[in-house]
């Protein structure tokens, strides 16, 4: 059976535009999302059961880590409060989806059960596209269950720059850009130094704070200052042409610079000194992370000096190692935890431009985004 006739994507997600106080822009994503947050809810609800956690516990671990994350960075845990209350939600429920991760890994036993999420991410810099700016990419591939929950927002936040990025409905952040030309895009890692409590931020918190700044430099800072006790990986570019990526586990932090103008990652360290000193698990449970890095790079080599937005929205649609290759399918669609690219992002960072296609990508149109 082809993969069309197995599963049909919608043709593109939700999308809203806000601008206001940090209460204002949450209060106005609650409102706007209601439906898909309580799906978002419902979907971790039945996740943290799946690991042995009673929602009531994950309630009382959520509420401790957002106060930690309100005491670190006060406007975020007010967007978190204007989320609750648009969504007409227990403000404890918005907390436990956006700290899940944290509430999950506060168990070493669920924590070893915790690796599900794969993503392929990509920055070309200007000296390989084909009009001289810097593109940002990145497949993201998580649960199928995901994706009806998946929106896109352009967020005006008073005294911030504003944004433009994926999540899922009620949740602060997953990937995008700003209209000062900075871009951050992740990937899921996994290795010996995870920590068992959640005394950090969950990673689209980083990648989220990035964004506030005007530098390639300061979105870096902004990114190793904010704490954490379970590793990720974060990659940044921007409009001037720079680019890095952060190998970040709890207490250190590994960069890995573009190469040819290319930087490309997928879920294993990359970083040498990395390498040698941390136990990388990712390989282990996503092997097909070691050829998915390798076909992007390639794939975007052979255009080298003429990289189009288009020519990227295809090297994301790679069958190479099919299901689970860059353009990621299930195995079963059926099945309730089936894994799929959830949604496909190319930014150009100069233009302030972004498409998006919700995946597999080759099952659709990327559509065109950009600030107003």
């Amino acid at each position: 059976m082809s993969a069309a006739a197995e599963f049909a994507p919608p043709p593109t997600f939700p999308f809203l535009r806000s601008a206001g106080s940090p209460f204002e822009v949450g209060r106005a994503h609650g409102a706007a999302f209601g439906d898909q947050i309580n799906g978002s809810i419902a979907l971790y609800r039945e996740q943290f059961a799946d690991l042995g956690f009673e929602w009531h516990q994950a309630l009382e671990v959520a509420a401790s880590a957002g106060a930690s994350l309100s005491a670190f960075d006060r406007a975020l845990g007010e967007e978190l409060e204007g989320i609750a209350a648009g969504a007409d939600v227990d403000p404890r429920e918005i907390l436990a989806i956006n700290v899940r991760t944290g509430v999950i890994r506060s168990s070493e036993k669920q924590a070893s059960k915790l690796f599900e999420a794969e993503c392929t991410t990509s920055a070309v810099l200007p000296e390989v596209t084909a009009d001289g700016h810097t593109l940002l990419a990145q497949n993201w591939d998580q649960r199928l269950a995901c994706q009806p929950n998946t929106v896109i927002i352009e967020q005006h936040t008073a005294g911030e720059p504003a944004i433009l990025f994926v999540t899922e409905a009620g949740i602060l952040f997953r990937h995008g850009m700003n209209d000062r030309g900075i871009g951050v895009v992740g990937n899921a890692l996994r290795s010996d130094r995870e920590l068992a409590g959640d005394a950090g931020l969950p990673p689209p918190v980083a990648r989220r704070r990035a964004l506030r700044t005007d530098t390639l430099l300061d979105a870096r800072q902004a990114i190793d200052m904010t704490p954490r006790s379970h590793s990720a990986n974060h990659l940044v570019a921007d409009a001037a042409g720079t680019a890095v990526d952060l190998e970040a586990v709890p207490g250190e932090t590994f960069p890995v610079d573009p190469a040819d103008g290319v930087l490309v990652h997928s879920n294993h360290f990359l970083n040498p000194v990395a390498c040698e000193t941390v136990a990388d698990q990712g390989p282990s449970a996503h092997p097909d992370t070691l050829y998915r890095v390798s076909r992007l790079r390639q794939a975007i080599a052979a255009k080298s000096g003429s990289v189009s937005v288009a020519d990227m929205q295809e090297a994301l649609r790679d069958h190479h190692g099919l299901p689970k290759a860059v353009c990621r399918h299930a195995e079963d669609y059926s099945a309730p935890k089936a894994g799929i690219t959830v949604s496909s992002s190319v930014m150009d960072l100069n233009d302030g431009r972004m498409w998006i296609a919700p995946g597999p990508p080759c099952l659709n149109d990327y559509t065109e985004y950009a600030f107003s």
